[in-house]
């Protein structure tokens, strides 16, 4: 495994061989499935570039004392398996920036962009990722959260973007190349991450403890459809009782499309008012429709079944396309009725 990575080694070869030519992009734009690592392999590939061994991205074992200067400060830092919140993460290392969309916010603000008031231009992402490296001879940027851009903070990053500094690479982390401006796409090398496979992300499970047992974490990892987020949302105690109600309205016999929007929403409701929060909820609430819905239709039910779980995509993309919440529920609920 590179780095404890595990489900892209094809992605890792990409790089390495970029690397090895000397033809490596100066803006990257990663985009996936919530859950599948594209955030923990941005940061792997922060340190093998920041590593002063310049090892075709082998960098040093972190902690260890033979480590260069770069890496001893990852290898002394908690960070090094980034299981970490996003708002909790402070970068260990004086060339590696990391912005992200601040809780409770509904858009990525341009002021980490391009810095606030009196500093504007004399701050931000932007600025620091235009000054000389002050530990070696490279630079690394990370956007978090790229799909929540408004039009403002992404014009801030065009010219970045477009000429980026000679000794810098930035990485844009999104979840779909329909969320980001064309303006924003253009500029940037896309990398594309698959949802983990089922054998990963169930041995993750377990190794996490996540999964009590190999036979849970395969069943999780099944009905996660290869994301660590969705796996620990389904692992949560109170799934069962979730599923059980949701298929209570899936199965009646008169269907009740008022009633089922009501109730989904109820339960969207008690994650509190982050927005995040509430789309991941609605996701996973939609994966148990889906799961419902291919049982259906392994049992025979096919016609009626497949509408309703194509519509069922439908409303799961529209969720990734931040369309409000409950707008998106009531009109499922009825369009499924």
């Amino acid at each position: 495994m590179w780095q404890n990575i595990q489900g892209h080694d094809a992605i890792v070869e990409r790089f390495r061989r970029a690397f090895a030519r000397g033809r490596l992009a100066g803006s990257f734009l990663f985009v996936g499935p919530p859950g599948v690592g594209k955030r923990r392999f941005a940061f792997a590939l922060a340190i093998a570039l920041l590593c002063k061994k310049k090892d075709n991205l082998n960098p040093c074992v972190l902690g260890s004392d033979e480590a260069c200067d770069s890496c001893k400060l990852f290898g002394n830092t908690g960070c090094t398996d980034f299981d970490f919140e996003t708002g909790d993460f402070y970068s260990p290392h004086p060339d590696l920036y990391y912005v992200f969309k601040p809780p409770g916010s509904r858009d990525l603000p341009m002021d980490v962009i391009v810095g606030e008031g009196k500093n504007r231009g004399r701050a931000g992402l932007c600025y620091d990722i235009s000054r000389t490296p002050f530990l070696g001879n490279r630079k690394v940027a990370i956007i978090n959260d790229a799909d929540f851009f408004n039009a403002e903070g992404a014009n801030a990053l065009l010219k970045t973007l477009e000429e980026p500094p000679p000794d810098a690479v930035i990485i844009l982390i999104g979840t779909s190349t329909a969320k980001q401006l064309p303006t924003i796409r253009s500029r940037c090398q896309i990398v594309r991450f698959s949802p983990l496979p089922p054998e990963i992300l169930s041995a993750i499970l377990v190794e996490k403890g996540i999964a009590a047992s190999v036979e849970q974490g395969n069943a999780l990892a099944i009905q996660a459809e290869g994301s660590l987020d969705q796996a620990k949302d389904l692992a949560d105690g109170g799934i069962d009782a979730m599923r059980t109600e949701v298929l209570q309205y899936l199965t009646a016999p008169h269907w009740d499309a008022v009633a089922l929007a009501k109730r989904l929403n109820e339960i969207v409701d008690t994650t509190g008012k982050d927005s995040a929060q509430k789309r991941r909820q609605t996701r996973l609430l939609f994966g148990l429709a889906l799961e419902q819905f291919r049982d259906e239709i392994k049992g025979g039910d096919s016609r009626r079944t497949a509408r309703r779980l194509e519509r069922t995509l439908d409303a799961l993309e529209h969720i990734d396309r931040n369309v409000n919440v409950p707008l998106v529920i009531e009109t499922w609920a009825m369009d499924l009725r």
